[in-house]
This record gives structure tokens, C-alpha cells and sequence, in this order.
């Protein structure tokens, strides 16, 4: 009778610390990453605007050849939106869509996950024009964890586990941009 007592308490006493740790812990992870662009920041926000470009930077897209993406609205404006699915180990299944745009400062996207785990995030780029033609991309993903899964984030961290896919994200991008209209023009041979 007295084990039983003591498993009843523990259980009490696992569920109350439990329900204290869900309501004290926040209820997103966020990753940030920034990179300086040698382009002015309306040429970046040009190119971040469209959610067909989106798919030639992101690093999910260029690990899986199987995703199959599907658009609709109109490319580079509030309500556009496009759908994936690929591989369930990579890239999984959802919905990327543009949420809001400030010209040459910020675009919002909201990410809805629906496979292999369902889940929502928010995803911004801001452009910060440091110079006539540097710009500093700052992105900034937060991924929503409610309660009462978001105990979980003592065991696991976003940022560890994604943050240099953001990074090599950021860096295809800069590399796309910088050599967009910078391509060298070679004279044809004359016989």
C-alpha cells in the first residue's frame, strides 16, 4: 500500500512540475542569422519578395530533388503563397505565404507545416542598407512550440540544430544577388 502512495505522489509531483515547467518556458525557438550583401537593399528586396526565388537559396530545397512546389496568388505580394512536398526526411510537406512587405525593409512569411509534424513559424527578412550599396540581411525564424510541448526545449535547440542551415542559406543568396547582373560579357571571336 505504501509503494502505491509513493507512485501516486510521484506522479502528482511529476505532473505539477511538468505543468509549472510548460507555463514558465517560452512557447517558440527562434534562429537569427545576418549577413552584409553587396547590393543596395531594394535589389535584395526584389529578389527576397518572389517565392519562386525563395526555392533557389533555400537550402531544403537544393538537399531534395523530389519536391514538387505549387504556387498561387500573385508572385511578390501580401496573400501569395506556395505549397511543397518533397521527401518526408528533408523537407516534408506545407505552406510558405507572404504575410507582409514593407518595400526595401521587410518581408514576412507565415510557414505552415503539415508533414512529418505539423507546426507554424514565422520567418523575416530585414534589410538594413548600410552603405550606398551594402545591405545587412538579417533572418529571423521562430518556430511556435505550445504548451505543453514546449517542455521539450530544454532538451532540444532550434538554433543548434538549424542555425547553419540558415547560415548557408543566407550565403547562397548573397552569392545569387551579388553575381545577378554582374555577369561578364566576353566579346565574340571575329574570324
Amino acid at each position: 500500500m505504501k509503494a502505491i502512495r509513493l507512485l501516486i505522489f510521484f506522479i502528482i509531483a511529476l505532473l505539477l512540475t511538468t505543468a509549472a515547467l510548460s507555463f514558465l518556458m517560452a512557447t517558440s525557438q527562434k534562429v537569427e542569422r545576418s549577413i552584409v550583401i553587396n547590393k543596395p537593399a531594394s535589389a535584395i528586396y526584389n529578389e527576397l519578395i518572389r517565392l519562386e526565388n525563395f526555392h533557389k537559396f533555400s537550402v531544403w530545397s537544393q538537399q531534395d530533388s523530389s519536391a514538387v512546389y505549387t504556387f498561387s496568388g500573385t508572385d511578390g505580394a501580401v496573400g501569395a503563397s506556395t505549397s511543397w512536398k518533397g521527401s518526408p526526411l528533408i523537407s516534408g510537406e506545407g505552406k510558405i505565404e507572404i504575410t507582409a512587405l514593407v518595400p526595401d525593409q521587410k518581408i514576412v512569411h507565415e510557414l505552415s507545416f503539415t508533414q512529418p509534424k505539423k507546426g507554424t513559424a514565422t520567418s523575416t527578412f530585414k534589410l538594413a542598407q548600410t552603405e550606398k550599396s551594402n545591405t545587412t540581411v538579417e533572418w529571423i525564424f521562430e518556430l511556435a512550440t505550445p504548451r505543453p510541448w514546449n517542455i521539450f526545449n530544454l532538451m532540444y535547440s532550434l538554433d543548434e540544430k538549424m542555425g547553419a542551415d540558415f547560415e548557408n542559406g543566407l550565403q547562397s543568396l548573397k552569392t545569387i544577388i551579388e553575381l545577378k547582373d554582374s555577369a561578364i560579357i566576353v566579346p565574340a571571336k571575329i574570324d
